[in-house]
């Protein structure tokens, strides 16, 4: 299996040097925010033309001053001549929200792709809304076809992100309890489960009862389900996608 070439490697630290050996292009979650609001640069050495990360706001940072921030963020930007920023700003707080809308605007003006998840919606007009594809109900497609629809092809990207998950039946948590590939496979083997491939979610699963006959749904991906994902996701127009290095690594 191969991923397509222009799927971006999410890496940071020593992995950096590991995922740039793949050939793919990178983003580096090289930048940060301090407890007291500024840009603070991780490490100095971020590769030319690679996609810088900014991490989520700590806990209870304090109001950011968007002008300064954004004035040393471009210059740091400018400096390795990067191809775009992701700002990982899941938090929802009123700061996180208030710079994020003051990046939207400001590298919209200066023409640098800005990508943001899906959540911080509300807050942009012009970001690229990001996605993840580890979906555990309804359609992968149509969800990514309602995130078109609402708001527009072009500012929807979609994070790989392997699923691997056991759900009670029925279950009242969208997660689930997290797998790892060998205790998935020990619990298929010990339950002697059939794996059944899901083409409104993309992903394999398998059922099966436990020792107090509840059900479960266990719900995973591996190598053909991610190439399965990035041609779905390819074929209805989304063609900017990451993945996280430590999640691929083994494929690549």
């Amino acid at each position: 299996m191969a991923l397509p070439s222009s799927v971006i490697l999410v890496c940071a630290g020593a992995d950096v040097g590991r995922a740039a050996a793949s050939g793919h292009p990178l983003l580096d979650l090289c930048l940060g925010v301090t407890p007291r609001g500024a840009l603070n640069r991780l490490h100095q050495n971020a590769a030319d033309g690679c996609y810088l990360g900014l991490r989520d706001f700590p806990t209870n940072t304090p109001q950011v001053n968007p002008a300064l921030f954004i004035k040393d963020l471009l210059y740091v930007l400018r400096g390795v001549h990067a191809s775009g920023l992701f700002a990982d700003l899941e938090s929802g707080t009123a700061a996180c929200r208030t710079l994020c809308a003051a990046l939207d605007d400001a590298l919209h003006e200066q023409g640098i792709p800005f990508f943001v998840p899906a959540a911080r919606a509300p807050d942009t007009k012009h970001a690229i809304l990001t996605v993840e594809t580890a979906v555990s109900g309804g359609s992968l497609s149509e969800m990514i076809t309602g995130l078109q629809q609402r708001h527009g092809t072009e500012r929807i990207a979609a994070l790989l992100r392997p699923v691997s998950a056991d759900f009670s039946l029925p279950s009242a948590s969208p997660d689930g309890m997290t797998l790892t590939p060998e205790a998935r496979e020990a619990l298929r083997e010990r339950t002697h489960a059939q794996v059944f491939f899901s083409k409104e979610l993309c992903a394999k699963y398998f059922t099966y009862m436990d020792e107090e006959t509840r059900g479960h749904f266990v719900l995973f991906d591996d190598e053909s389900t991610l190439e399965e994902k990035a041609t779905l996701l390819t074929r209805l127009g989304v063609h900017r996608l990451f993945a996280l290095w430590p999640d691929v690594r083994h494929i690549l």
